[in-house]
């Protein structure tokens, strides 16, 4: 492939990098995101879950077993992480985000198999 198909392929990702960062679902998960790392409250809860995400991965892979106890607090700390609303809206925000960004993977995927089957 010559560079300028190449050129002309990273050109189409940037204005596909900026037409995604106009809409409303980025827009939106952009300030939820804000929103969350000026809210302590909720940044501390997001803060001690991905801690104990951690450190329970970890243990998984040394292939130490959680116990019961290990299993619940997890359990118990996305709940309280789920009742704040801050937490709430930019948890939505993010997964609204992820799968619009899968379905924009998924097109890309299907325009390379349109062309391999021909």
């Amino acid at each position: 492939m010559d560079m300028d198909k190449l050129e002309e392929i990273m050109q189409k990702c940037t204005e596909l990098g900026k037409s995604i960062a106009l809409t409303a679902i980025y827009q939106e998960f952009k300030k939820s995101e804000y929103d969350l790392l000026h809210n302590p409250e909720a940044l501390k809860l997001v803060e001690d879950l991905q801690k104990l995400k951690q450190e329970h991965h970890g243990k998984r892979m040394a292939g130490i077993e959680l116990s019961k106890e290990e299993q619940e607090k997890i359990k118990d700390m996305e709940v309280l992480c789920i009742r704040n609303s801050q937490v709430l809206l930019s948890n939505n925000a993010n997964t609204k985000f992820q799968e619009f960004m899968e379905q924009i993977s998924g097109k890309i995927k299907e325009g390379i198999k349109s062309v391999e089957t021909k």
